[in-house]
């Protein structure tokens, strides 16, 4: 893009008075180079605008600020405004299909998973890891270029119409509703909030190309495509055996076809069935499919299996939600003996946090256990020895070694339990 197009994008007001093309848009100082525009952004613990001589001290050619700072700076009312205008003008610039993904749990596998799918036939972009909210899909559809033939897009929420506001930037082709659980269950007070929340992804699309996980109770309701083990969905799952390693189940198309997921957990079942969908929608060959669902590897600290010494650790430890606890305690309960739980708490669940805490205990108390740790406030609610920090739970394991167990580990990202598999990690 040049500059005087994106003061018009904008509306922005400079004493620019020159033209010239823009290497990228950027809104983090770090990863400002030559020819670069910065945006500064304003945040809870942040202020952009500190930063706009550094951005120019690195070569930005111009800052969009709300401030009329100096010679190199637009100014705009509002500088998230600004973002969202350029995210969607680029966008809109170049006609390549969207998939858009939300839901309590599973978007990051379902966004990966399309994405390796996709990627056999097709030059894919996507937001890396989670970064879901409108910063991440501003900074992802930057990258936007005539390389690329599609986007896969998560999307993310924690507050009432974040997720409208993100399909209004992006403009969906078909968007994919993973499931209705209780993350962020103490922003939006009510389930039936969060399926609103979710279903509002519908409002930026181009058409109502709907793809729902077809098991979930909220979102078998609604008119779309849908997936899941019911028999009264579109795509289904049957025939399910698991072991410690994978996953595997059979669908029907014009026959029958056995798809291998090599890494642990039923609950993946449904993200695999989305990405089929996609898969199938954009003219992937089911063989390549299926090879590609076999091939794939999962994110990082999502039920992912370590062999350290004489334990084994299932880490699953990149977040957490009620119903992904359960998932995994559900996978856990495969194995007979020696099993040791390392759970935390779950976050932003608000006055229902004692309530779920409690629920998980229940959970627990069904698995055959060696022992259980937790660490954080409510996991106080969970039958085990209960630690405030994952440092002292660590000091712990030091003085008393746990051996010759299935290890287990989960919790909230903030509650730091990435510290407790890196000690084991040590000891190989």
């Amino acid at each position: 893009m040049k500059l005087n197009e994106i003061i018009k994008v904008i509306n922005g007001k400079s004493n620019i008075t020159h033209d010239c093309l823009i290497k990228e848009i950027k809104t983090d100082t770090r990863k400002i180079n030559k020819g670069d525009i910065f945006i500064a952004l304003k945040g809870k613990n942040y202020d952009g605008h500190e930063f706009i001589d550094e951005a120019i001290k690195k070569g930005a050619i111009a800052c969009i600020t709300e401030h009329d700072m100096n010679d190199k700076c637009i100014q705009v009312k509002d500088t998230y405004q600004s973002l969202f205008d350029l995210g969607n003008y680029i966008r809109n610039k170049f006609d390549v299909p969207l998939i858009a993904i939300t839901g309590s749990n599973g978007k990051t596998t379902t966004k990966d998973l399309i994405y390796h799918i996709l990627s056999a036939k097709y030059n894919v972009l996507k937001n890396e890891e989670s970064k879901n909210n409108i910063i991440g899909v501003s900074n992802t559809l930057f990258k936007l270029n005539n390389d690329y033939d599609m986007i896969v897009m998560e999307l993310g929420s924690n507050h009432i119409g974040e997720i409208r506001n993100l399909s209004l930037l992006c403009n969906p082709n078909k968007s994919i509703i993973t499931n209705i659980g209780s993350s962020h269950l103490g922003y939006f007070k009510t389930r039936k909030n969060i399926f609103k929340e979710k279903y509002s992804i519908i409002d930026g699309m181009y058409k109502k190309e709907l793809i729902v996980n077809g098991d979930d109770k909220y979102l078998k309701k609604l008119n779309g495509y849908k997936c899941g083990l019911n028999k009264k969905n579109d795509l289904r799952a049957y025939n399910i055996e698991q072991n410690l390693e994978n996953i595997s189940f059979y669908i029907k198309l014009d026959k029958e076809y056995k798809i291998v997921f090599n890494c642990p957990g039923k609950h993946f079942i449904n993200d695999i069935l989305l990405a089929i969908k996609i898969g199938l929608d954009y003219k992937i060959n089911i063989k390549t499919i299926i090879k590609r669902v076999k091939s794939f590897k999962i994110a990082n600290k999502r039920m992912t299996l370590l062999k350290v010494g004489n334990n084994i650790i299932l880490n699953d430890c990149y977040n957490s939600s009620y119903e992904s606890i359960k998932a995994g305690l559900e996978h856990i309960k495969m194995i007979p003996n020696n099993v040791t739980l390392i759970l935390g708490d779950v976050l932003e669940l608000g006055n229902y946090s004692k309530k779920i805490h409690k629920k998980i205990n229940r959970l627990v108390k069904k698995i055959n256990t060696n022992q259980v740790l937790t660490v954080g406030t409510y996991s106080k609610y969970i039958k085990g020895i209960n630690f405030k920090t994952s440092d002292e739970l660590i000091e712990y394991i030091k003085e008393n070694p746990i051996k010759n167990s299935y290890i287990y580990v989960k919790g909230s990202r903030r509650m730091n339990l990435d510290k407790v598999v890196d000690y084991f990690s040590l000891l190989k």
